[in-house]
């Protein structure tokens, strides 16, 4: 098998699930024999858009960070460069933007850096849309488009005609859980402590309260920063080890995903592979892959008293909970780490050859 460069452009070390997703593609593709150095720029200027502006935050906080990834294992190189361009980037096979605002940058490097693949995990729009027009401009660069869901391709077709590849996103063949699940009683809920607002923080929150005043659950969070006034009888752990995680996962019997716009969710179908039974909004993998009262129990209308409603469903029935974790772990299984990175490095490869 050929071997090949990569150059992988983040707009930062920042801890994050999209960033985890490309960092353990990378440790994948150094472990078949792959050259691949990640850069990431100090200067991290906004697209023309905003008139190149520099944004002031990521740049000294990636200064400060330098090339030290300290939550994830990384066997891959990384760069901190001045800005993103010719004189800092080396010639490759393969170049790789990984968000909206380094899209432009990477596009406007010369053919010698590599094949050029946009790699989109999201539909970035912020939540007040005023960076709309940006998001769907970078779309019609003309790059090489890989996504992760078939929902998020036909939304940049919508805008750029373009061919777009999908590559479904994984769960790790070791963090599957093995022993049989145990049933809790009163029932543990886990739930990512998001508080962007698309993230459905607040709704997440009101019926996780809910559920520990009427059922006496016990209710487990965990994010990467803390959250100020939660209760007191609610479990919190920032930025958990993988190892910490999986086993809050394995004790979990529900996991709720209040979401209101996700372009994947890594955190259903981590909890599905440890047998927790979902209940969540209609978006990211849930829209993509899960199907309701089967593999999840699916609020369509995003509504507080739906998804509360569905929660207290599989609360109340115990035989409902472990046929959606059954499901889960099934559905889970048909996309594991060791068969979605290979389909992964062979549509780099299919580019160079």
């Amino acid at each position: 098998m050929k071997k090949i460069k990569v150059n992988i452009v983040v707009p930062s070390l920042v801890q994050g699930g999209g960033p985890r997703v490309i960092f353990s593609y990378a440790n994948y593709l150094v472990e078949q024999g792959h050259d691949v150095v990640v850069y990431v720029p100090i200067l991290y200027v906004w697209p023309k858009v905003r008139n190149g502006k520099i944004n002031w935050k990521t740049s000294v906080g990636n200064f400060l960070r330098g090339n030290k990834l300290k939550w994830f294992d990384n066997k891959f190189k990384i760069k901190l460069i001045f800005k993103i361009s010719d004189s800092y980037i080396r010639d490759s096979d393969i170049i790789m933007a990984t968000a909206w605002q380094t899209a432009q940058s990477v596009y406007n490097l010369d053919d010698s850096k590599g094949k050029k693949v946009y790699f989109i995990q999201g539909y970035e729009v912020n939540d007040e849309g005023t960076n709309k027009i940006e998001v769907e401009d970078s779309y019609k660069l003309g790059m090489n488009m890989l996504t992760i869901t078939n929902w998020l391709k036909e939304l940049i077709r919508s805008v750029s005609e373009q061919k777009v590849k999908v590559i479904h996103n994984w769960t790790r063949d070791e963090e599957f859980i093995r022993e049989e699940k145990q049933i809790n009683n009163p029932r543990s809920i886990i739930m990512l402590g998001n508080t962007a607002i698309h993230k459905g923080w607040s709704l997440g929150l009101e019926i996780l309260k809910k559920a520990q005043e009427k059922y006496n659950c016990r209710i487990i969070l965990y994010g990467v920063r803390q959250i100020p006034d939660l209760p007191e009888s609610f479990e919190f752990y920032q930025q958990p080890k993988r190892e910490l995680l999986m086993k809050l996962y394995s004790e979990a019997d529900i996991c709720l995903f209040p979401s209101i716009r996700e372009g994947w969710g890594l955190i259903v179908t981590e909890a599905m592979a440890h047998k927790c039974a979902v209940v969540g909004n209609n978006t990211g993998v849930v829209l993509e892959l899960c199907k309701d009262e089967e593999t999840a129990l699916i609020s369509k209308s995003k509504t507080v008293e739906d998804l509360e409603n569905k929660l207290f469903r599989v609360i109340e029935d115990e035989r409902l909970m472990k046929k959606l974790q059954d499901n889960g772990y099934e559905l889970a299984k048909k996309y594991s780490f060791s068969n979605q990175s290979k389909i992964f490095e062979e549509y780099l490869l299919s580019l160079v050859e």
